[in-house]
């Protein structure tokens, strides 16, 4: 039986971690340590020499002592795993390995580690290759209406199958239910920078334009959060590389996204500083700082507002041209109450979500609702699919 490869990187990913991990635990302990021998002063050079020794020591060990354990728990796991059902297409495992991805995703790319989640098309949690057969047997009934569902940090497409809190199906069925949608989710590596995603994202797109079974479809994207953000780079990426799909490019909209940043991200940065000025709690600052691109780009909005607005002022009709729908939410009952204004869905303010800048054709605000409901909000999924089905550029 052959073995499931992506579990194969399990014993590096776990030593990654447990680096991450240990080294900040590691570095404190040095510091105070330190301190105290420095009290003692030379008497106490020969036992801080043997402390020393043993910490490392015991540091080392714990680091050894994951990477084995994660070689062997792989090694155990892919010989029971048969390669038709990876890791990446079960629901448990691909969750998990977006929530690493989200943090280290950029370092396990970098390591060159099989748990990076790779750009792809996905179809009931499985990748799809971008050839014309492959594309005709995973969408059976495709129309000339690609819709692109990006979903956002740390997790899958599968995001957007969940039911409605109204018990009604989730977007994507309500979209294949319309019969003039058709959705095609997209798994990314969410721990990349953003711009990289959304370059990657425009030639995969360029592919599954050239291959999808009807002629020269239109292209439309839907993204939550971060998702937003690589929809945006992926349009302002496809116009500079004379990509084909930008002429038939119709809509994108987003719910919840970032795009002129979020405090939470700024203020993990701000606390980053904040421990970088006590020597004892440096340790602590380099550990936040090994978060990932991805995160560190949830600041700004990822830093492409530029390019994006030269695309947004492109005339209607004209090649590259786009329909911009932006959902933002508030948790007050009230849109306009300034507390609602300032804290937003508590993720994302309303001015960031709502485009401020980036001419928004259409904005919906909706009232007392949190950033991590509006995935299965039935009034979200509605609206969305009201803007989607209409089908002119005004």
């Amino acid at each position: 039986m052959t073995v499931d490869n992506e579990l194969h990187d399990l014993g590096d990913a776990a030593s990654m971690i447990v680096e991450r991990l240990v080294e900040p635990v590691e570095g404190m302990h040095r510091i105070i340590s330190g301190r105290a021998f420095r009290y003692v002063g030379p008497p106490g050079a020969p036992v801080r020499a043997v402390h020393d020794t043993v910490v490392g020591g015991v540091y080392e060990s714990i680091r050894r002592a994951a990477g084995w354990l994660g070689t062997g728990v792989g090694a155990m796991l892919a010989a029971r795993l048969p390669a038709v059902d990876p890791v990446s297409s079960t629901s448990p495992g691909a969750g998990l390995q977006a929530a690493l991805n989200a943090v280290w995703g950029d370092e396990l790319e970098a390591r060159g580690n099989t748990l990076a989640v790779s750009l792809s098309v996905r179809a009931e949690g499985r990748a799809v290759a971008l050839d014309a057969a492959s594309l005709a047997a995973a969408f059976p009934s495709p129309t000339d209406h690609i819709v692109v569902l990006l979903h956002g940090l740390g997790q899958t497409e599968q995001c957007w199958l969940s039911p409605l809190t109204d018990g009604a199906p989730g977007l994507h069925e309500r979209m294949v239910g319309s019969s003039r949608l058709s959705p095609v989710g997209v798994r990314y590596n969410s721990g990349l920078p953003v711009a990289q995603t959304g370059a990657e994202l425009a030639g995969l797109v360029e592919s599954l334009s050239e291959s999808w079974p009807v002629t020269r479809p239109r292209i439309s994207f839907v993204g939550y959060s971060m998702g937003g953000l690589v929809a945006r780079s992926a349009h302002a990426a496809g116009i500079a590389a004379g990509h084909e799909w930008v002429r038939d490019a119709l809509d994108l909209v987003t719910v919840g996204a970032p795009h002129h940043g979020s405090p939470v991200a700024r203020g993990l940065r701000i606390g980053s500083q904040a421990l970088g000025i006590a020597r004892t709690s440096r340790p602590l600052r380099d550990f936040l700082e090994t978060a990932s691109a991805g995160i560190k780009d949830m600041e700004d909005g990822a830093g492409v507002a530029t390019a994006w607005e030269e695309a947004a002022a492109l005339p209607p009709g004209e090649a590259g041209a786009i329909r911009q729908h932006f959902v933002a939410a508030v948790v007050t009952g009230d849109p306009a109450h300034p507390f609602g204004v300032l804290a937003g869905d508590l993720i994302v303010r309303v001015s960031s979500a709502a485009g401020h800048r980036l001419a928004p054709e259409n904005v919906r605000v909706l009232a007392s609702r949190r950033h991590f409901s509006l995935l299965a909000d039935p009034e979200v999924a509605g609206q969305v699919i009201d803007w989607l089905e209409t089908d002119s550029i005004s």
